[in-house]
């Protein structure tokens, strides 16, 4: 279905663009990577989507399982063809901000549908999904329509990010500034009804990578106005966690069902580590960590997982050593025009860069205990930022 809209998606755009050349009349030529109506992305973007592309390709024909490795490969093609749909859309200041909304707009849908959940007011048969689990999730944790809260808050803390990075940096009327502050802390709240340790972590040190990039940022006006924001965020997240059921997450850290605890991730580690080390090279496959890995797994365990449970490991386990190298040059890549990119004169780059910047940062650091990359929506999700942020860079006024 994905690669489907995905094609569709490439359809419309390229049909739309020819529409607009009839329409002007004018001829263009489009291999001009600076012209607006150009569908080829810049030449520095090719540094991010060429090394991704090879390293699946490397992987998938080296791999044991070569039938589950091409699926792999066909949903990575989507992700940077969806990446690519990004990049040559979001053009204008305009669009920008109907992403950042539209983003936002998710995040608020599935929160209200969690919470309607959560207190059992109406629960949607389509989105219940106790039967198939072991026990209720959703009694005690907000899911929305995720079959595990931890991805949830996975989404979560990359919309929290882009709405106070559009916040932060442009003016607005009263109105409206204490409504973005609302919506930021409502989504905030919700992200700690998850009850997703990893999603409490990551969110918490986006913020603060936010909050640090802005107060030293120079010419920055508003200094007084982030330090009573991320005052009234703090006190915000510690009424909400005083409560019962967050305290009785916490203590899972090291008590209850080996799965959920630190044990039980570590062990998955183990034997996560023990797979990379014989296949070193290239890996198992794409998406073929759930057909490779039970050979190691390791004992003390009753549920065979699908997932490494941590995204630093799962994608050298899939597709090699390499892997590690692609993360680090891409990371650097995107972090060092970030940086740069933040001294930009018009305050909607810098709020989108900085939002783009921050959403990173959360999932880089929630991949280290989660493997919200390898769910489609979060995995998209985080697609279309990296893309935007980038796009935003030198973007024209429209």
């Amino acid at each position: 279905m994905i690669q489907i809209m995905v094609i569709l998606g490439g359809l419309l755009l390229i049909v739309a663009r020819y529409k607009k050349k009839a329409r002007s009349g004018k001829r263009r030529s489009s291999t001009k990577n600076n012209s607006p109506d150009s569908l080829i992305p810049g030449r520095s973007l090719w540094w991010i989507i060429g090394p991704v592309a090879a390293l699946g390709v490397w992987s998938t024909v080296m791999s044991p399982h070569p039938a589950l490795a091409l699926q792999g490969l066909i949903m990575l093609a989507t992700y940077l063809g969806f990446f690519y749909l990004v990049v040559v859309s979001v053009r204008t200041r305009e669009t920008q901000r109907a992403l950042v909304w539209v983003v936002a707009g998710t995040a608020v849908f599935l929160c209200v549908v969690g919470l309607l959940k959560r207190f059992d007011i109406l629960v949607f048969t389509w989105w219940d999904y106790a039967p198939e689990l072991r026990k209720n999730h959703g009694a005690t944790r907000l899911s929305g329509v995720y079959v595990n809260a931890n991805h949830m808050a996975g989404f979560l803390e990359m919309a929290i990010p882009l709405v106070l990075g559009m916040f932060l940096t442009r003016l607005r009327s009263v109105e409206l500034r204490i409504g973005m502050v609302c919506l930021a802390l409502f989504l905030i709240v919700c992200q700690a009804l998850t009850l997703s340790r990893g999603g409490w972590t990551a969110t918490a040190v986006s913020l603060v990578f936010m909050v640090t990039v802005l107060l030293l940022k120079k010419g920055f006006a508003h200094k007084r106005l982030v330090a009573t924001l991320l005052g009234t965020v703090v006190v915000t997240a510690l009424i909400v966690m005083a409560s019962t059921p967050v305290v009785d997450r916490i203590t899972t850290l090291t008590q209850g069902e080996i799965e959920e605890s630190l044990t039980g991730r570590l062990t998955y580690w183990a034997g996560t580590r023990a797979m990379i080390k014989d296949n070193l090279v290239a890996g198992t496959g794409p998406g073929t960590f759930a057909t490779a890995f039970p050979p190691y797994q390791v004992p003390g365990l009753t549920v065979l997982p699908r997932y490494a449970h941590s995204d630093f490991l799962q994608f050298p386990a899939e597709t090699g050593i390499l892997a590690i190298a692609v993360m680090v040059w891409l990371s650097y890549w995107f972090f060092r025009i970030g940086f740069t990119r933040l001294k930009s004169r018009s305050r909607q780059t810098q709020g989108i860069t900085l939002g783009t910047m921050g959403a990173v940062v959360a999932i880089l650091v929630h991949s280290y205990s989660d493997g919200n990359l390898q769910i489609p929506a979060n995995a998209l999700l985080f697609t279309a930022l990296v893309a935007a942020g980038l796009r935003s860079f030198s973007l024209p006024r429209s």
